[in-house]
């Protein structure tokens, strides 16, 4: 479930925030941001001081603005909840886990397990153990690890199949029958059982050695040493109740394929996502050996040495026989990454099924090794870091780009890097052609070196953790931010967990990096503040690119250095009164408007020879500059709500909003422009 934040209780109502994090997977979680992501529709955002200016205004008119903003913004939390379908799945969720609906997004998943595994123990005559914090701290350290293998890094143009094993670690828990109540200890401990209770988890054990005797045929052993009751002994409380989730889930998934009526489609989605979640967190509750409500280790160990040592077995059977010609290239916990060589894309889709139902038939039920996809071609960078083209069925054309770990999906770098990492990512599946990424990426780069980019795709957003939580003289951006912010209004200090966007520009040489952060409504409305190019292109977009194609031989920083060097100037002087805080502001050199040469006049000698073409020119320029402010002035207008020539909203999620102020920045051409056609 997501997190919920600010929750409360008042009388016989519930105050929750709307979910962020987990219901949409978003850069920056303003209100805005999740309307437009959730309900595809823009609203704008207005600051405190002109909400506070519009409802002291004299007119009603502006005081009626502000009533209709937050009319707006109750109406959309309304909304929200209903297009995420929030009420019916918290609803659902309570009765599958058998919990108070307040307690399904108050609560963790331990409380969700304990109430469900609870249910069946009870009947059985069992009682939950509650280990005190002491106890804890006294059980035994963890010792086992999930397998994930070093990958063999590189980029591969053979099919490279994925198979995943279905629900490996509930999987385990039925198959072998660990539990709480079938575990019988450490079997190096069991030789000392008749000289008292052996250490069991948190607690102690005690067993009658003639009881050890009697089961001497009727036990399993894990790999770690860890002695279990078969099922025809005693079925274990949490395998049963794995299995009983699982079963319900498959069937609540087939009658979902035979539903037609939406609302109930709605429930039984909810119910198998609660039945789901249920399963797949009911191993953490036996090895929370720091803040578990009873952690087992022995239990835990157990089932991650299992789920370890099944997926060793698959791959010495995948690599153990010829005929398959497979390599196991990368190993992951509960998936296997197998490269075949000279196969198909349908021919690797069918050995992939054929392996996957082998391996099936050498496990116990209900282990089960499934098919999930191939990837043609495709890039294993590191662990849990890999992208690649993907087919999920023999029928499939076009593949789907899908990546794990890297920039593409990561939010914690700006969106230019991301599109770019992307963009050269597909450009290599597709043409296997590395000239031609080199050609996109300097192109990309050349844009930024002369400004022609979209300031909306450099910004930055980084948690914050809260003011006390940083150590004195902490040089983190979003702290950086939120002094200014608390310096301008004590109230505007950013939540704790929120998002904070920022942009570096450039400034003096031998400036800290911390001094070069600035908000970006700071950038819009200071045209003397610049982008750092230099910082972006080194810092954030050429790095992911390295890290793929130095899997080639190839140097990335290379096709920068190889770039020539921009020299950027603007078309009109910077203001005196403004204070020098860049290298560009220390420069009043212009270019010439129509041809773009450096000059140190209005018009480079060049175009003052042909006044006929400058006027041609620079009337085109005037118009397009016009019609460019018109247009966005309507498209803001519309969805202000607003006839006047304001442009009160300051939406960072809206690619209007930095397209408008760039425009009005761009109008102040126009003088420059109307004073050399006067001069003409």
């Amino acid at each position: 479930m997501a997190q919920w934040l600010g929750q409360q209780t008042c009388g016989h109502r519930i105050a929750v925030s709307i979910p962020r994090p987990g219901v949409v997977t978003l850069n920056i979680y303003t209100f805005e941001n999740v309307y437009f992501h959730v309900l595809h529709q823009r609203i704008p955002h207005y600051s405190n001081k002109s909400l506070t200016t519009w409802f002291n205004h004299q007119t009603d008119l502006h005081r009626w603005r502000v009533l209709n903003y937050y009319i707006i913004r109750s109406k959309g939390n309304t909304s929200l909840i209903e297009s995420l379908d929030l009420i019916s799945k918290t609803s659902e969720m309570a009765r599958v886990f058998g919990i108070e609906f307040y307690h399904v997004l108050s609560r963790g998943s331990q409380y969700r397990v304990e109430s469900m595994m609870l249910r069946i123990a009870k009947p059985l005559n069992f009682v939950a153990v509650s280990p005190s914090v002491h106890q804890r701290s006294k059980m035994q350290a963890p010792e086992c690890i999930p397998l994930t293998l070093e990958p063999l890094s590189n980029v591969y143009t053979d099919p490279v199949v994925v198979l995943d094993f279905q629900s490996l670690y509930p999987s385990i828990m039925i198959a072998y029958n660990y539990c709480f109540s079938t575990c019988l200890g450490r079997l190096d401990h069991l030789a000392t059982a008749h000289e008292g209770p052996i250490k069991f988890g948190c607690t102690q054990l005690k067993i009658p050695p003639d009881l050890i005797k009697k089961l001497e045929k009727d036990v399993t052993i894990s790999p770690n040493g860890i002695v279990f009751v078969k099922e025809h002994i005693r079925k274990g409380i949490i395998s049963r109740m794995v299995e009983e989730i699982l079963n319900t889930r498959l069937m609540v998934k087939k009658s979902m394929k035979n539903c037609d009526d939406k609302n109930l489609l709605k429930l039984l989605h909810a119910r198998q996502l609660g039945l789901k979640l249920i399963a797949n967190v009911t191993y953490g509750y036996t090895g929370a050996n720091f803040s578990g409500r009873m952690p087992c280790i022995e239990v835990g160990d157990s089932i991650v040495r299992k789920a370890r040592e099944t997926l060793e077995k698959a791959i010495k059977l995948i690599e153990d026989t010829p005929s398959w010609g497979a390599k196991v290239i990368y190993g992951d916990t509960d998936s296997i990454f197998i490269q075949l060589k000279g196969y198909s894309k349908e021919g690797a889709i069918i050995l992939g099924q054929h392996i996957a139902q082998v391996v099936t038939e050498n496990n116990p039920k209900p282990v089960k090794l499934k098919f999930e996809k191939v990837y043609l071609p495709c890039v294993l960078q590191t662990k849990k870091r890999y992208s690649g083209f993907m087919y999920e069925s023999v029928n499939q054309k076009e593949p789907v780009f899908d990546a794990k770990g890297i920039e593409t999906v990561r939010r914690d770098g700006c969106s230019a890097a991301s599109k770019i990492l992307e963009r050269s990512l597909k450009i290599l599946f597709t043409t296997r052609d590395v000239s031609r990424v080199k050609n996109y990426v300097q192109t990309q780069c050349r844009k930024m070196l002369e400004g022609k980019v979209n300031l909306q795709d450099f910004v930055f957003a980084k948690e914050y953790r809260g003011m006390n939580t940083y150590r004195p003289g902490a040089c983190v951006p979003a702290l950086e931010i939120a002094k200014k912010l608390i310096q301008h209004d004590h109230r505007a200090e950013p939540q704790s967990g929120e998002r904070v966007p920022y942009i570096i520009v450039c400034g003096e040489p031998g400036l800290p990096l911390i001094q070069l952060v600035r908000q970006p409504l700071e950038v819009l409305g200071d045209s003397s503040l610049r982008l750092n190019t230099n910082y972006y292109i080194t810092k954030a977009i050429l790095p992911p690119l390295q890290r793929i194609f130095s899997l080639l031989g190839i140097n990335v920083f290379k096709w920068y250095s190889d770039l020539p060097r921009v020299v950027r100037y603007t078309h009109h002087s910077v203001p005196e009164e403004k204070k020098k805080g860049t290298i560009s502001q220390y420069f009043n050199s212009t270019n010439c408007p129509v041809c773009h040469s450096h000059t140190k006049q209005h018009l480079c000698p060049q175009c003052a020879a042909d006044p006929q073409l400058v006027a041609v020119s620079l009337n085109s320029q005037l118009h397009k500059l016009q019609q460019t402010h018109h247009r966005l002035s309507q498209i803001c207008q519309s969805c202000q709500g607003l006839s006047d020539s304001k442009f009160s909203c300051i939406s960072l999620d809206c690619p209007i909003m930095y397209r408008v102020r760039s425009a009005q920045n761009d109008l102040h051409k126009l003088d420059n422009i109307q004073e050399i056609l006067n001069n003409l």
